[in-house]
Formats: C-alpha cells, sequence, structure tokens
C-alpha cells in the first residue's frame, strides 16, 4: 500500500466543526494551524503515523450535524501501531502525546474520530486526492453472516469498480470501523467506502451508467452519510 493516509492499511479520521458564528478569522487560524503545526506533529509523535491531510465539506449529503465541516486524517501503517496509539491514550497522563496549543480548542466540536481498516482497493495504488467522497453504510439491518458476507464481496469486487470507472474517480477503498472513539447517535456506520480523485474539479454528473444490482444485504443497505470535501493541508 502507499503513503497517503487513506492509502494505508489504517487510518484515523477525526473530523470538527466551529461555532456557527465563528469569525472567519478564527476558522482561517484554526486551518492555518492545523495544516502548518498539528498533523506533522501528530504524525512525528506518535510512532507507525506516516501521512496526513486536511480536508474541508463541499456536500454534506443532507446529513446535517452527523458530519463535520472540516476532517482530518491520518494514515497508520498497521494493526500494531494503531494498538499502540490506542494503549498510550488509555494510559497514564505521563504517557500521552503533548501536542502544541493552538487556537482555543473549548470552541471547537469534534463530530468524529474513528479508525478504520482498509479492506480492499480498486483503481491507483498511491495517489494526493483533491477530493473525495464518503460514504457510510451498514447492510440490512436483519442480514444474516453469510448475506454480510455476500454484501461484502458484492461491494468489494463488483460495486467499487463500477463506482470508480463511472463517476470519475482515481481509486476507490472499502474500509471496516476498527475503533469507535466519537461518532454522533446512535453510533458509527460499521462501512465505509472512499473514493479519490486526484483533480479537485468534479466532473459533469455521468450520463447513462447503470450499476449492477446486488444481493438482498446490499439493495436494503442503510447509508448512514454520503459526504464530499476537497483538500486543504
Amino acid at each position: 500500500m502507499g503513503e497517503q493516509p487513506l492509502s494505508c492499511p489504517f487510518f484515523l479520521a477525526v473530523g470538527l466543526n466551529t461555532r456557527p458564528d465563528e469569525p472567519e478569522g478564527m476558522k482561517r487560524a484554526l486551518a492555518d494551524f492545523y495544516d502548518e503545526v498539528h498533523l506533522r506533529e501528530v504524525v512525528t509523535l506518535n510512532e507507525g503515523f506516516v501521512s496526513a491531510a486536511r480536508y474541508e465539506l463541499t456536500d454534506s449529503g443532507g446529513a446535517g450535524d452527523a458530519v463535520p465541516y472540516w476532517l482530518a486524517v491520518y494514515g497508520i501503517d498497521g494493526e500494531e501501531s494503531a494498538r499502540r496509539f490506542l494503549a498510550r491514550l488509555d494510559g497514564p497522563e505521563d504517557q500521552r502525546v503533548t501536542y502544541t496549543p493552538g487556537p482555543p480548542w473549548e470552541r471547537i466540536a469534534v463530530v468524529w474520530r474513528m479508525i478504520w481498516r482498509n479492506t480492499g482497493s480498486t483503481g491507483a495504488d498511491d495517489l494526493v486526492p483533491g477530493r473525495i467522497a464518503m460514504i457510510g453504510m451498514d447492510p440490512a439491518a436483519d442480514a444474516s453472516p453469510a448475506e454480510v458476507a455476500e454484501f461484502d464481496d458484492f461491494y468489494t469486487r463488483t460495486h467499487l469498480p463500477e463506482i470508480v470507472a463511472g463517476f470519475g474517480y482515481d481509486r476507490g477503498s472499502r474500509f471496516q470501523l476498527w475503533h469507535e472513539f466519537r461518532h454522533p447517535a446512535p453510533g458509527c456506520p460499521a462501512y465505509n467506502a472512499v473514493y479519490e480523485a486526484e483533480d479537485a474539479r468534479a466532473p459533469a454528473p455521468p450520463a447513462g451508467v447503470s450499476l449492477t444490482p446486488g444481493p438482498r444485504a446490499w439493495e436494503e443497505r442503510q447509508v448512514r452519510w454520503r459526504v464530499k470535501y476537497k483538500r486543504m493541508g
């Protein structure tokens, strides 16, 4: 796998919202601090973290407060490093990482904080995406283990390549929730598909793209959020 955050075996997602009435100057201060200081520190001070990027929301998909405007993603090189990160957070205070103080964090709401595990990709091996789409979902609520396996196989082998080929993306990756720190009720979906495009400009809507129907657990899936972001840092 590559070195970019969404190319890694695991990634940490941190989603933030500023207050609705936050002055533009404070928003820019937050963005500059993240881009110039915080992203680099998180990678440098956490063993196994290899890359980071910051995104801003372009399309909430109608999900409202369930999705953040600011999104930081950190690539992690494997499960052992992810477990070490959790252990430090749960361990004694003096073993935790100390970061440079930035803008007043008490004015910023953490909406998302979760770790995802890569379960399959199609397209480019590694790229620096100018834009991404993320779709969080669960299979049909009453799906049996066998039906979930059908869901997984169809999603990875059929649906992922069709979206990449037909909707102007350079890569599609599937992720499964590995650890949830924070997510609006009723909790984080089990699956997250991420579609990446190097070109930050969205193409014209495709015409005549026909998607293959899937098994029952797919057709009755519950999409929790369908969002789009542009890369900023």
